[in-house]
C-alpha cells in the first residue's frame, strides 16, 4: 500500500485545521451573540449604536472569514450567530429609518436572514410597546407599520423546515402581532 501514510497524515491534518477553525468560529459566535444583544439594549435605550454596530460587523466578518468550509458555516452556533446579527442589523436599519439589507449584502445565507428578520418582529413590538407606555401613539403607530410590513411578508413564506424552521417562527410571529394589534386598538379607542 503506497503512500497510505502520507495519505492519512495529510487527511488528519486537513481535519485538524478544519476543527481548529470550526472552534475559533464558535468562539467567534458567542461574541456575536453578546454583541447582539448589547446592540438592540441600545435600540430600545435611544442610545447611539453605531460603534457597537461596526463592532458587531467586524466580528461576523472575522467569523465569516473563517467558515469557508460548508461543515462549519452549517454548524448550529455559526447559523445562530447569523440569524442573531440578522436581527440585530434588522432592527437598526427599520430604527434608523434605513432600507433593511438584503442576505447576500450581509454575507449571510438567505435561512438566517429570514430566521432573523422573523425574530425582529418581537423586538419591534417591544419599541411598540415602549412608545405606548411613553404616550407617544404616534410613534407606536410608525413602528407598527414596519411590523406590520414585515410580518406580510414573514407570513408569506412557505419554506421546509428542512431548509429553515420557519413555520415556528411564523406561528411565534402570528401571536405577537394579534397581540400588538390589540394593544394598539385598544390604545387608540383610549386616546380618542
Amino acid at each position: 500500500m503506497k503512500n497510505l501514510t502520507e495519505s492519512v497524515s495529510a487527511a488528519t491534518s486537513e481535519l485538524s485545521e478544519l476543527e481548529s477553525r470550526r472552534e475559533s468560529a464558535i468562539a467567534c459566535s458567542r461574541r456575536i451573540i453578546r454583541q447582539t444583544k448589547v446592540v438592540i439594549h441600545g435600540i430600545h435605550t435611544g442610545s447611539d449604536v453605531t460603534g457597537e454596530m461596526e463592532r458587531l460587523n467586524g466580528q461576523m466578518s472575522d467569523m465569516l472569514d473563517l467558515c469557508r468550509d460548508p461543515l462549519i458555516l452549517c454548524s448550529g452556533p455559526v447559523q445562530d450567530a447569523m440569524g442573531e446579527y440578522a436581527e440585530a442589523v434588522i432592527l437598526n436599519a427599520v430604527m434608523s429609518g434605513d432600507s433593511i439589507p438584503s442576505h447576500d449584502e450581509l454575507r449571510i445565507p438567505a435561512s438566517a436572514w429570514i430566521l432573523g428578520l422573523a425574530d425582529c418582529e418581537g423586538e419591534l413590538r417591544r419599541v411598540v410597546m415602549t412608545r405606548l407606555m411613553d404616550g407617544d401613539l404616534e410613534g407606536a403607530r410608525d413602528v407598527f407599520s414596519e411590523l406590520e410590513s414585515i410580518h406580510e411578508q414573514v407570513m408569506l413564506l412557505d419554506v421546509p423546515d428542512a431548509v429553515a424552521p420557519v413555520r415556528r417562527k411564523q406561528d411565534i410571529a402570528r401571536g405577537i402581532m394579534d397581540k400588538t394589534r390589540s394593544d394598539m386598538t385598544t390604545a387608540s379607542i383610549m386616546h380618542r
